[in-house]
């Protein structure tokens, strides 16, 4: 039976749907259309109701093209570094290419270039894109769109490349931020909250995390429900408040049991031995 340590360690990877939920694209919403009554004084109402619309759609569609624009600027630095590896792999593969000896038989990668080779191994195990540019410009897209969904995006992508890099304290306060102001979009409150949680996570602010993972639960649909029952059931696990862990897990395995999230719960539950 794993023990409290080995089941903590595993359970501070990211979540998975954390991780694609940041990845995702969710820009395209359904737009009921407009019927408009024949009588003068509603149709003018409704003249300036389009127009209204029409520019605010111009608007949100070039925030997207600019935001696209980054998006390219992130991808071709990691096509960069995809080259780059490429590179390294193959002086790696020369370097292992060895020569028959003159009586036919295997012979051995010499000393100097398995050193080679493991030099370069290491090299690629450090490689990483440089995001410089790219985060510089989302947390100025960012700044200058607080009150929208593409700016939520962008400030989403800016504070999780914050996190990568071991700067919790800085991306706190743009994630909270859109916390507050994402109320009008279940996905930007479910992404921020996620990563919320996660933040306070990690400086051990287990009632505040668990605070807003009751958010989350709130705001999930019969999809995402798993993953906010699990969180939750995490939370109050590494708190140490096991029976309230043993509740929230139990339901989770109850209601979806056929989901990887319920099999994590029933080896917390399992680790924390009788009730």
């Amino acid at each position: 039976m794993a023990g409290h340590k080995q089941i903590e360690q595993a359970l501070k990877r990211p979540d998975s749907f954390q991780d694609h939920i940041l990845k995702a694209i969710m820009y395209v919403k359904g737009n009921k259309q407009r019927t408009f009554m024949l009588m003068t004084p509603l149709l003018a109402l409704g003249i300036i109701g389009y127009a209204t619309f029409s520019w605010t759609s111009h608007q949100a569609s070039k925030r997207r093209g600019e935001l696209s624009n980054i998006g390219a600027i992130q991808a071709e630095a990691q096509t960069n570094m995809d080259k780059v590896r490429e590179n390294l792999q193959k002086q790696i593969d020369v370097l292992r290419t060895t020569k028959p000896a003159a009586d036919g038989k295997k012979t051995d990668i010499s000393a100097d270039s398995l050193a080679a080779v493991t030099k370069l191994e290491l090299q690629i195990a450090d490689l990483k894109p440089d995001t410089t540019k790219s985060t510089a410009e989302y947390k100025k897209f960012y700044d200058a769109n607080l009150s929208n969904q593409e700016g939520w995006m962008a400030g989403l992508t800016w504070a999780g490349q914050q996190l990568s890099d071991g700067k919790d304290a800085e991306a706190r306060p743009v994630v909270e931020a859109i916390s507050k102001a994402s109320t009008s979009s279940n996905f930007y409150q479910v992404a921020s909250r996620l990563m919320l949680i996660g933040i306070l996570e990690d400086t051990a602010e287990f009632d505040a995390a668990i605070k807003e993972s009751d958010v989350l639960i709130s705001l999930s649909t019969d999809e995402t429900k798993p993953v906010a029952l699990l969180t939750k059931g995490r939370l109050q696990y590494f708190k140490k408040a096991f029976p309230e862990a043993r509740i929230v897990l139990n339901e989770l395995i109850e209601k979806f049991g056929t989901t990887p999230e319920a099999t994590t719960a029933r080896s917390l539950v399992a680790s924390m031995g009788p009730a």
